[in-house]
């Protein structure tokens, strides 16, 4: 029997990746930062857009006209008072109870342009910012009859 040579096969040499797939680093830092500018633009846009539609004062001010249109008030307004309904020589007026001083200044200016407010039993002849300050001290109570 003739010795036989086994030989090993070939060794297939690795082929090295064209330069053209190669991702270098600088491109691969572009992408991370551009993937971690994105989601934190994302990211504010969705608190941003829960802080525009949770704002109070703006709720309570809703919560109001769509008492004076007759819908049926919620008991409790949106910081924490009683709200009602009360008819009064064929008027609506709508009353809002505990409202804080900060928000009863915000909300009392609003309502004050499209009706009358009366603050804690008070009807200011000559509604401004420094009146209304002082109406709203430590709480109150807005009674809002719209025009």
């Amino acid at each position: 029997m003739a010795s036989r040579i086994l030989s090993q096969r070939p060794v297939r040499a690795k082929h090295p990746v064209p330069l053209h797939h190669r991702v270098s680093s600088r491109v691969l830092g572009t992408g991370l930062a551009a993937i971690a500018v994105g989601g934190t633009l994302a990211l504010w846009l969705l608190i941003d857009a829960e802080n525009k539609t949770g704002d109070p004062v703006e709720m309570l001010v809703a919560q109001m006209q769509a008492a004076a249109k007759g819908e049926n008030p919620v008991p409790f307004h949106a910081l924490g008072g009683a709200l009602r309904t009360l008819y009064g020589q064929g008027r609506i007026n709508v009353i809002a109870e505990d409202v804080p001083s900060g928000p009863c200044v915000k909300a009392g200016w609003r309502l004050a342009k499209i009706g009358t407010l009366i603050v804690n039993g008070t009807l200011p002849t000559r509604l401004s910012a420094a009146k209304l300050t002082e109406l709203c001290e430590s709480g109150a109570t807005l009674t809002w009859i719209p025009d």
